[in-house]
């Protein structure tokens, strides 16, 4: 069975695909960034997958699961004014279901976005990291059920 960390980060994906500013330019853990022709683009990283001290009893545990979503973009405008747009419609996408269709998420929670940053080299391009909180719950001796 799948670890129910790895279903919710299709349901990340899901969620934040098709968004009016990236379209379906979401891609997840790239290891390369992305070029400036397939921008803007989001793409999904899975954080810390951290159990909830204390809630574990016999048949199941709950943790906390942080997703990243970077936003890139590449602009003849304001870099952060972008950004921003796409931070708004990943929030919204986000904490459109609490439970991002899955009966075992308990809530999303957003952590916060980080600074704007323009790229040094191209400052026609931009990025910006946002990070969710993911409360989910498995049985204990399997985290995919």
């Amino acid at each position: 069975m799948t670890h129910r960390a790895e279903s919710i980060m299709v349901a990340v994906k899901a969620a934040v695909d098709g968004l009016l500013t990236t379209g379906g330019r979401v891609e997840r853990s790239r290891v390369y960034s992305v070029a400036d022709d397939g921008v803007p683009a989001l793409t999904i990283e899975k954080g810390a997958d951290d159990v909830i001290e204390g809630s574990q009893n016999i048949a199941f545990i709950d943790r906390l699961l942080t997703v990243k979503i970077t936003a890139h973009i590449k602009t003849t405008g304001t870099y952060e004014t972008d950004l921003n747009q796409i931070a708004n419609e990943v929030y919204v996408a986000m904490m459109a279901a609490d439970d991002l269709g899955l009966s075992f998420v308990q809530s999303v929670t957003p952590l916060g976005d980080d600074e704007p940053e323009a790229n040094a080299a191209n400052k026609d391009t931009g990025r910006m990291e946002m990070r969710f909180s993911i409360h989910y719950r498995h049985a204990l001796k399997d985290p995919g059920s």
